[in-house]
């Protein structure tokens, strides 16, 4: 009896653990792809922040299998092939995780409108801390249209995060949210 029940424990910790590493793996394609956005001549310098979308997504739907790993890795990553300013897109990214898990997993009984709304102001907040940063680091203005450009095309691509990653996770019928 003890051992079955030990048993169901081991299997649940490694079957958790195995969705954690790959919602980890796709972030890390989700990140190159991002970076290889940045190299064509329509997005250079204002790619869409693809992996902003993944974490908001994945932070709304399934919190419980998003680790602070899968927040800090893949934005260091970026940081360091996308040639972005050292730390200031993790520490971004981390804050709009604390908002996220503190502010918005709480209500439970919004619609998707009000999530994209949230995702937006999101997408605006992160591009003006960014803006900030370099602001007082270089003490010059970069190009505003590209980084309008940045924040638009992020907007517009929200959805289909959001529709793409709920399809998946009911195929893997994983819920979306647990009912304790």
């Amino acid at each position: 009896m003890i051992k079955n029940q030990l048993k169901s424990k081991v299997y649940k910790n490694h079957a958790e653990f195995s969705k954690k590493f790959l919602i980890f793996g796709i972030s890390l394609l989700i990140v190159f792809f991002e970076i290889a956005l940045a190299k064509w001549s329509l997005f250079f310098g204002a790619a869409p922040m693809l992996s902003l979308c993944y974490i908001f997504t994945l932070l709304l739907l399934c919190p419980q299998f998003m680790s602070a790993i899968t927040i800090i890795l893949p934005s260091l990553l970026f940081e360091v092939m996308g040639g972005d300013m050292l730390g200031v897109r993790v520490t971004a990214f981390y804050i709009v995780a604390l908002l996220v898990t503190t502010r918005l997993v709480s209500n439970e009984h919004d619609d998707f409108i009000s999530y994209w709304a949230n995702f937006s102001l999101i997408c605006i907040g992160v591009v003006l801390f960014r803006l900030l940063v370099f602001i007082v680091l270089y003490f010059t203005m970069p190009n505003i249209s590209m980084l309008a450009f940045q924040i638009g095309v992020s907007i517009v691509l929200f959805p289909v995060f959001f529709v793409s990653t709920t399809i998946l996770l009911s195929m893997a019928e994983s819920p979306i949210k647990q009912i304790d």
